[in-house]
């Protein structure tokens, strides 16, 4: 039977929960889902020191270190990246453990299960946390040794549209980016293409990302259409050069906020694409809100309610708007 997914939003808080007991983790999921970024941003937001290990690049004597001599004993000099301050707290993160191989996950059992490498010894307040990919992904990846495996809690990662929209607008990606996984969210992972594909690039939130930078360097689709296809692959790639097209009709998102409402045609990618420009041109400012709550009146519910969502992620102050009390009694069974 296999083992239900959680979205990466949950994993947030089950991180919290394990690094509170002190619990070895392993987060399995695709590549590009976003697992090392978790990782990252949960050290971060608990002001936690991070070393951040890549096993695949290892053999076993970089973990358990080179021998030495001292007093005429053998004594393992511990690597340098490990961290040595007793009364430091973070998180030691061994990423890409099942695609080291069996040696180097049989160097790592002590240190998962006891906290130890030989005369090395992890401070009290570090925590282990471990990722990797999944056998399916066609990837290197080696059967990881039910020993090792029985040291730690095991959590099956999906990358999934409403978490990487919070990401996305919070992190200020590109409109198109956006908008077009707002219309298409489908298409935010795809599987990883045959491996005698010519072209062996396929969407993934990382994917999207690296899209996100080259657009807003050069957004003109028509001269980088291949280096898009190079980026989500050829078949995400297709339908996204063909979605961006429909910014083509939208109208003049600076003449909306300034009271200026035109009709606008009931066609969801159309649609989709004018609350992902509104979100990007809103500045904040009094003027913006008070136009951007009368216009959302005049979108279809669904697409009104769902700009005034995707406003409130970039700019929380919005809820003090002196209109956003009567939005709420009219909507708010629409955002439970």
């Amino acid at each position: 039977m296999t083992t239900p997914a959680i979205s990466t939003t949950e994993l947030y808080t089950h991180i919290d929960t394990l690094l509170n007991t002190d619990t070895p983790l392993f987060i399995h999921g695709s590549p590009g889902i976003g697992k090392s970024y978790i990782v990252a941003d949960v050290a971060n937001k608990n002001n936690l020191e991070l070393v951040d290990v890549r096993l695949s690049q290892m053999d076993p004597v970089d973990l358990r270190g080179v021998p030495s001599i001292k007093d005429n004993q053998t004594v393992w000099m511990p690597p340098v990246f490990f961290p040595k301050d007793m009364d430091s707290e973070g998180i030691l993160f061994l990423d890409e453990l099942n695609a080291a191989p069996p040696s180097v996950q049989a160097a790592i059992y002590q240190l998962v299960l006891n906290r130890q490498m030989g005369e090395y010894m992890l401070p009290k307040g570090w925590r282990i946390i471990c990722a990797g990919n999944r056998i399916s992904d066609r990837g290197v990846v080696f059967r990881m040794p039910t020993p090792l495996a029985n040291r730690m809690v095991h959590l099956h990662v999906q990358a999934r549209f409403d978490d990487f929209k919070l990401f996305a607008i919070r992190a200020g990606l590109h409109p198109f980016v956006i908008g077009f996984l707002s219309f298409r969210p489908d298409l935010l992972s795809t599987e990883p293409v045959a491996e005698d594909d010519a072209n062996p690039a396929f969407a993934t939130p990382r994917s999207y990302h690296m899209l996100s930078s080259i657009l807003k360097a050069k957004d003109d689709i028509k001269s980088i259409t291949s280096i898009i296809y190079g980026t989500v692959g050829y078949s995400a790639g297709i339908e996204f050069v063909s979605y961006v097209k429909i910014y083509e009709e939208l109208p003049d998102i600076r003449a909306i906020y300034d009271g200026d409402y035109p009709q606008i045609k009931n066609q969801p990618a159309l649609l989709y694409a004018l609350v992902s420009a509104l979100v990007e041109y809103f500045d904040g400012s009094d003027k913006h809100k008070e136009h951007l709550f009368i216009f959302s009146e005049t979108l279809p519910t669904e697409f009104g309610v769902m700009l005034i969502k995707d406003i409130i992620i970039k700019d929380e102050s919005i809820a003090t708007h002196s209109a956003f009390d009567a939005w709420l009694a009219k909507y708010g069974e629409y955002i439970i």
